[in-house]
């Protein structure tokens, strides 16, 4: 097959480092650039083969109805969370705007729009997120790629990008866009797993001779070093960056048994919904009574989250499946 060169350097001294199926919906070869270690998706996905992996049943899957067991059981928990982070918000600054990119269902969005003044903005590829937002929790998001999105140069405060970076083909277009958005001064924030990491049961599964494993739909795997030379390169100056998840990556180098996902089973009736199991759209966001406002154990897992152990990230020394970074536009 022939290979594109590398997204990031533009090498093409490349290897292929294992294959992956993404969401088991497309089997895909991974390759690593011999010159900066960046391993990614190639050739790239085309726009028809995303909206394939990125459809409704990516945030409402199959079995029918499994969305809304999801919503129910995700909503009190983001919601608060957006809740505690539109309070901090507040204190670093009255109004801004702030956009999130990859939002999904945003119910994260929603607590933050609820407890601060500043303007929320989210955008995510999936279909149908748009109508849901708008619909169910009275917010404005887009249905694009970001990159694609032709927001006005410049537009926003605060620019999030949770666990969306590895599902991007073209990293540097997706950097130089968020610097874009961004206002001068404009902060940024960014989560992505460690790359080496994130591949590290795939191309063990592959080099064993076996079918592609089953991967989340990343494209990307990027090395400490490739990340903080990509940020450099898209003009994001590094304020902060940590690297926790220990756990984690014991799991991913095959060093600590992991337990597995719980299983997906159970009745739409156990969370409130009664009948044939619904779409999505026939949900609805629960009163504050009915489970949103704090208790012991949720003020307890606050605490620890906040108190849970984060590396600095030294080059490649610290070890630790997920990155934390706060840029800035320079």
């Amino acid at each position: 097959m022939r290979y594109d060169p590398c997204v990031f350097c533009g090498g093409r001294d490349l290897v292929l480092d294992c294959a992956i199926s993404l969401l088991g919906k497309l089997d895909v070869d991974v390759t690593r650039c011999t010159a900066c270690g960046l391993s990614f998706v190639n050739p790239a996905l085309t726009p028809e083969q995303l909206g394939m992996i990125y459809d409704t049943s990516y945030w409402d899957p199959d079995p029918p109805g499994r969305g809304v067991l999801l919503a129910y059981r995700r909503y009190p928990r983001q919601y608060r969370s957006g809740a505690a982070y539109g309070r901090r918000l507040s204190r670093l600054a009255p109004r801004g705007r702030m956009l999130e990119i990859g939002c999904g269902l945003p119910f994260f969005l929603k607590g933050v729009a609820d407890h601060c003044q500043w303007e929320v903005e989210g955008i995510d590829t999936a279909e149908g997120i748009s109508r849901f937002a708008r619909e169910k929790l009275g917010l404005r998001v887009r249905e694009a790629l970001f990159e694609a999105s032709a927001f006005p140069e410049g537009s926003f405060d605060l620019v999030r990008a949770k666990d969306v970076l590895e599902h991007v083909s073209d990293p540097m277009a997706f950097l130089t866009g968020i610097r874009q958005v961004l206002r001068p001064g404009g902060r940024a924030e960014l989560w992505l797993p460690d790359g080496p990491l994130d591949l590290a049961a795939a191309r063990k599964h592959y080099r064993r001779g076996r079918r592609p494993a089953m991967g989340a739909g990343h494209v990307l795997f990027i090395p400490t070093r490739v990340l903080r030379a990509m940020l450099a390169k898209a003009g994001l100056r590094i304020e902060r960056h940590q690297i926790s998840g220990f756990r984690y990556a014991l799991k991913a180098l095959g060093l600590l048994r992991s337990r597995g996902d719980p299983p997906a089973g159970g009745s739409a009736a156990r969370v409130g919904v009664e009948g044939p199991a619904p779409s999505l759209f026939t949900w609805e966001p629960p009163a504050p009574e009915r489970g949103l406002k704090g208790t012991a154990a949720y003020a307890a897992f606050r605490l620890w989250r906040t108190h849970h152990p984060a590396l600095p990230a030294i080059g490649g020394l610290a070890l630790g499946f997920r990155h934390w970074v706060m840029v800035r536009k320079g």
